[in-house]
């Protein structure tokens, strides 16, 4: 009887350590598991965090080469060369009157979609050209370039213009474009939220907190006497609805940019990169 009650114990206590072991190895089979499926997978801002998100903000400037970049989840069906290209590389020079160097872009297809946007393009780059060209009163400079980026079935087009007038400050213009190749249509900041799968609650925190920061910063540089560009955090143009000018560039992260010199003169750009 009492050999009997010891194999009971006995028993009760081989079962407990197999369950335990059995527990443990269920947990690490998970936990192994995980790691393997999600191998490669981050989140956005783990992703920016690798490519040093103040590096992708300062080569913002050095993006605009001409050329359209192919990322690794473009459409390879379209030869992306043939569907946009520099439809007009200027340099013209006057002595005392202006100097003006352009590559400007123009979408090759025959879409009303893409017929708008090179009749938008032309008349706010080219006009502008032409009307230097003829008027100058004062020294001017005018140099434009631009970049393309593919996503997917989207293509982002980045145009970067500076430009100079007399003794004013230079001015730095962006103007974005995001068109749906497969849908014929130009993308607001809505459809690529969606397309990117990100939270706007998130988004609009992220954006507040960058240009309180910038804003703070710059606050401090005016106090030791220096001329600065204050921003307005209360503009319209920081809700994310708003937001002027975005696109889809290098590793399919979202830009937003918030270009000044569209409104005023100065080269100030704030970037808020997803």
């Amino acid at each position: 009887m009492e050999r009997f009650k010891y194999l009971i114990i006995k028993n009760r206590r081989i079962i407990a350590i197999v369950a335990i072991l059995l527990f443990c190895s269920i947990a690490i089979a998970f936990a192994v598991y995980a790691q393997i499926t999600n191998k490669g997978v981050k989140t956005p801002e783990d992703q920016i965090a690798d490519e040093n998100y103040e590096d992708l903000k300062n080569s913002f400037q050095d993006i605009f080469t001409n050329t359209i970049n192919k990322e690794t989840t473009a459409n390879l069906n379209i030869n992306y060369n043939d569907f946009l290209y520099t439809r007009y590389d200027v340099k013209d020079e006057k002595s005392g009157k202006y100097s003006v160097e352009a590559k400007i872009p123009e979408f090759k297809e025959e879409t009303n979609t893409l017929k708008k946007i090179n009749k938008e393009i032309y008349d706010t780059y080219a006009n502008e050209i032409l009307k230097i060209a003829d008027t100058a009163t004062v020294y001017t400079t005018f140099n434009l370039d631009y970049v393309a980026y593919v996503n997917g079935d989207i293509i982002s087009l980045v145009i970067m213009c500076k430009y100079k007038n007399g003794t004013n400050a230079q001015r730095k213009i962006v103007q974005t474009y995001n068109y749906d190749i497969k849908n014929d249509k130009l993308l607001n900041i809505n459809d690529v939220i969606i397309y990117k799968n990100l939270n706007k609650e998130d988004m609009q925190k992220k954006v507040n907190s960058e240009i309180k920061k910038i804003n703070n910063q710059i606050k401090n540089i005016s106090q030791q006497g220096y001329n600065v560009y204050l921003r307005d955090e209360s503009n319209y143009i920081y809700q994310i609805d708003n937001t002027p000018n975005f696109f889809l560039g290098k590793n399919n992260y979202l830009y937003l940019v918030y270009s000044y010199g569209n409104e005023n003169y100065t080269s100030e750009i704030d970037l808020v990169i997803f």
